[in-house]
């Protein structure tokens, strides 16, 4: 069979940070779903083959009606999968659902939705030749570390970074470092942990900021200034 690319978007949480009633994967952003805007990229891009959509049970139906609404669905397979009770959980079920013959997973955050085709190429250059490559972009800001109501210590910056998404694995080596994960109890909410965790080294590629999450009002409003101006 040939190699295939499968993209698998995290769409299972709560949105609790967000407030109201919809989920922020649901929240519109243009008048169009934040998880569709994200989803477009992955259906136009030909890098990917398959796409897995990780949803909460009850929105299960609501999520495929929402592809079917705005895409052609013949273009490319895809799948929406029910979430687990951690991200952690969400993603090893996707992981489960891939084609056999996946090749490369591009794992990313359906609140992320201003990703470009030129970032997910570098990615894609990048993990074929070292497994594993997550986005990252330097800290402009101080970082202290506090204890009760003090400050505790500054914490040097010069070699830290936050980490962005999509994170892009080989599938065998992403596969084995959940399983590892599992056998050992460990958990994280980045993927990359994992691999960490399994003795893998992640290769990393500076990107925009402006591959955004949007996790609070403040990101919403931000999200919208990138839209209406075209920033992306």
């Amino acid at each position: 069979m040939e190699p295939l690319n499968t993209a698998i978007i995290t769409a299972a949480g709560s949105g609790t940070r967000m407030g109201g009633h919809v989920k922020k994967q649901f929240l519109e952003l243009g008048g169009i779903p934040i998880l569709i805007h994200t989803l477009a990229k992955f259906f136009a891009s030909p890098l990917i083959d398959v796409i897995i959509v990780t949803a909460p049970e009850e929105d299960l139906a609501w999520c495929e009606e929402l592809v079917r609404r705005y895409f052609d669905t013949s273009d490319k397979p895809w799948l929406v999968v029910s979430g687990g009770i951690e991200r952690q959980d969400s993603v090893f079920g996707a992981l489960q659902s891939c084609p056999a013959s996946t090749e490369y997973v591009f794992i990313h955050d359906a609140v992320r939705p201003f990703l470009t085709e030129d970032l997910l190429q570098e990615l894609y250059d990048i993990v074929k030749k070292d497994k594993a490559v997550v986005p990252v972009a330097r800290l402009k800001n101080t970082i202290k570390s506090i204890e009760g109501d003090f400050i505790l210590e500054t914490v040097p910056r010069h070699n830290l970074v936050q980490v962005f998404t999509p994170q892009v694995f080989s599938y065998k080596l992403i596969t084995a470092a959940f399983e590892r994960a599992y056998e050992q109890g460990y958990v994280s909410t980045d993927d990359s942990a994992l691999v960490e965790n399994y003795g893998g080294k992640v290769r990393y590629k500076f990107c925009s900021d402006l591959n955004l999450k949007i996790t609070d009002e403040t990101d919403l409003f931000f999200a919208r200034q990138i839209l209406d101006n075209n920033l992306i």
